[in-house]
């Protein structure tokens, strides 16, 4: 039965999801190599299989894929104008792909309207942008920051982390449940 929802799992030094596909289900755990290496985490991972899957993982095919962080420091350079995950990539948990993309679009048909471009209106789409994605990037450090984990050295210092202000003050507006 397909399931209309992604699932995420906190693991020792990260989150595992199972993302329902048409024709299997998609799988992976994001974690921090800060805290431990690729051999160990292919560890953590296909024991985590294991445990909610049962079956055979070792015959499983796994990638590693490293994923750099962050965007860049201009988004609209000459005629070139950075969209989506080309302009920047937090991290796969809550994928800002489809977002940033229809958000950034928008940044940009409203930038490009005048018959002359100017740099203002360059540096205003960076700016936009730019602000969108720190708040996407502040809603993601919330999965962190509500956590209540603190078992291994990765989720200690994520507790421990300083936290923006925004963050560190937020109080939910309401509870679903």
């Amino acid at each position: 039965e397909l399931r209309p929802f992604t699932n995420c799992t906190a693991l020792e030094n990260g989150w595992s999801w199972n993302i329902p596909l048409w024709t299997r289900i998609g799988t992976g755990y994001v974690h921090c190599d800060k805290f431990v290496d690729k051999e160990t985490a292919l560890k953590e991972f296909k024991t985590h299989l294991k445990n909610t899957w049962g079956g055979d993982v070792e015959s499983l095919e796994y990638r590693y894929i490293h994923m750099r962080t962050g965007i860049h420091e201009r988004l609209f350079e000459k005629n070139v104008v950075a969209i989506g995950l080309s302009a920047g990539f937090i991290e796969p948990l809550e994928s800002n792909g489809l977002f940033s993309v229809h958000e950034f679009l928008m940044k940009f048909v409203r930038n490009a309207q005048r018959d002359i471009i100017t740099q203002w209106d360059r540096d205003n789409y960076t700016f936009q942008c730019k602000k969108l994605f720190r708040n996407f990037a502040e809603f993601v450090a919330m999965h962190y920051a509500f956590s209540n984990r603190n078992d291994t050295e990765y989720w200690r210092a994520n507790a421990n982390k300083e936290w923006e202000p925004a963050l560190k003050n937020l109080s939910p507006l309401f509870h679903i449940g």
